[in-house]
């Protein structure tokens, strides 16, 4: 692998990081969307309650709120991961000139 092409990988790797982040704000928005779905308490009628359709509504959108909101967070760790590899190389690949510049 050239320098060039160690260099395009870790510019991939700062790409994918941005992608992943973007991704996880994507899911922050969707999951505020999702608080301002919530029913207010008896604005189903009564044949809706009564069959279950209230209940039903409440416990999809507990669920969708818990969906978003961990999918916010794991984008955003695979974000940091990502980053956190870029890091290292860099940091691999600064230790490796150190070491050439002590021969």
């Amino acid at each position: 692998m050239s320098y060039q092409d160690y260099q395009a990988a870790l510019g991939d790797l700062k790409k994918d990081a941005d992608a992943w982040s973007a991704l996880a704000e994507t899911f922050t928005s969707v999951q505020t969307i999702v608080e301002g779905c919530a029913m207010a308490r008896y604005e189903m009628d009564g044949v809706g309650h009564m069959v279950g359709a209230e209940e039903n509504y409440i416990d999809a959108h507990s669920t969708f709120l818990t969906l978003t909101g961990e999918a916010s967070t794991v984008l955003d760790q695979i974000a940091q991961k990502l980053l956190t590899t870029k890091r290292y190389y860099e940091e691999a690949d600064g230790y490796s000139a150190w070491l050439l510049d002590q021969s």
